[in-house]
């Protein structure tokens, strides 16, 4: 069994990690919004980009959650608002956007990370409501919010568009069809906005994790995905943020309409 299964210090992130900000004004005068930011990896992505100087938009349908992840930036000396909607109705998501130019007076950065899993099931048993959701949340609300964010992605000097999208949407594990669909139907969506607005200077690009150790993973199943994984772990919030914070970057200027793998080596070995 995996040791990361018996020990809870394992959830901690390496202290490699954690010094990944070590330039805090990479990012400043920079707005980012992360969709899904109140907990687990959207949390991650939101701290680290608000530790690299920008300010950064916790969006979440969770008000409890987005508040708890804005004061830990605010806390820590960074700025953060938090607002909540579901963004999967296209007024929400709309007002989102409108709400964070009004407060921070402007977009450059938007990570789509809000996303869920239902009951891994084969064809048989798919429920096609979990179906439409995974569909909505995957794609729909990128696609109303990055509509809703041109104006002002268009008007940064280094907009960037960022999905967190999974190695299942590369390599389907022949079960769990909602996800599977909407995490290769959300990388379908990147490569065709970043072919669309390549001419414009707006970079668009998608991270592929595996399994991360947030609380989609639970404790029990963990030793089971460390099995699969040739590096034997599940990787971090923190390993998949500072993916998302190169390409936030100026460091990530000529990559777009790219897939980023970070998942262990669990893809090459067709996991």
């Amino acid at each position: 069994m995996s040791q990361t299964a018996n020990n809870p210090a394992a959830r901690a992130a390496p202290k490699s990690v954690l010094t990944l900000s070590a330039d805090a004004s990479r990012l400043h005068g920079r707005v980012a919004l992360v969709t899904g930011a109140g907990r687990g990896a959207g949390r991650a992505h939101a701290r680290l980009l608000a530790s690299l100087g920008a300010a950064v938009v916790v969006l979440d349908i969770d008000a409890d959650a987005a508040n708890h992840t804005a004061a830990e930036i605010e806390q820590a000396g960074g700025r953060s608002i938090a607002i909540t909607a579901d963004i999967t109705q296209r007024a929400l998501a709309e007002q989102a956007i409108a709400r964070s130019v009004e407060l921070l007076g402007g977009i450059d950065i938007l990570v789509h990370n809000a996303g869920l899993i239902y009951s891994m099931t084969g064809l048989e048993n798919t429920d096609e409501a979990n179906f439409d959701r995974l569909l909505q949340i995957n794609v729909h609300a990128p696609m109303y919010l990055t509509r809703a964010a041109l104006p002002w992605l268009r008007a940064s000097r280094a907009a960037r568009v960022i999905f967190i999208s999974s190695q299942w949407g590369q390599v389907p594990d022949g079960h769990s069809y909602g996800y599977m669909v909407a995490k290769a139907a959300q990388l379908g969506l990147m490569k065709t906005m970043a072919k669309e607005f390549v001419r414009e200077g707006i970079l668009v690009n998608a991270v592929t994790p595996g399994a991360i150790l947030t609380r989609m993973v639970p404790d029990e199943y963990i030793a089971d995905e460390c099995a699969n994984i040739p590096l034997g772990r599940l990787a971090h919030p923190e390993e998949i943020a500072a993916a998302v914070a190169f390409l936030a970057s100026d460091q990530a200027a000529f990559i777009t309409g790219q897939v980023i793998p970070v998942n262990g080596g669990a893809l090459m070995v067709g996991i």
